[in-house]
């Protein structure tokens, strides 16, 4: 089920980043195998996104500078894989899936 606040808080960053919401948007089911996804499969965006053709803009060293984004996403977080931070990384990977389902947005920018 599409998750309320989800939504609103993925419209009010299209606003701020100067996207066009889009009056539809489709999610699909990513299907893919890596250890973090228990599923093995992904509701997320891609055709269809909810908001598009936005950008940022920057100061670096006092220049600005624009930064395109392509689309906001919304789709559900996978697990997180964990590659260090414990005695024995060097010879596991550890999976935190406490994460996984929740909702986000993903803001996909151009190559600026």
């Amino acid at each position: 089920m599409l998750n309320q606040r989800a939504v609103e808080l993925a419209i009010q960053a299209a606003l701020a980043t100067h996207c066009q919401v889009n009056r539809s948007s489709r999610f699909a089911r990513k299907n893919y195998f890596y250890p973090d996804l228990p599923k093995g499969y992904q509701i997320s965006q891609f055709d269809e996104p909810f908001a598009a053709h936005g950008w940022v803009e920057i100061a670096i060293e006092g220049n600005k500078s624009r930064i395109g984004l392509t689309r906001i996403q919304l789709e559900e977080d996978a697990g997180k894989s964990i590659h260090d931070g414990f005695q024995d990384s060097e010879g596991y990977t550890y999976v935190d899936l406490n994460r996984s389902g929740t909702p986000l947005i993903e803001i996909v920018s151009e190559p600026d």
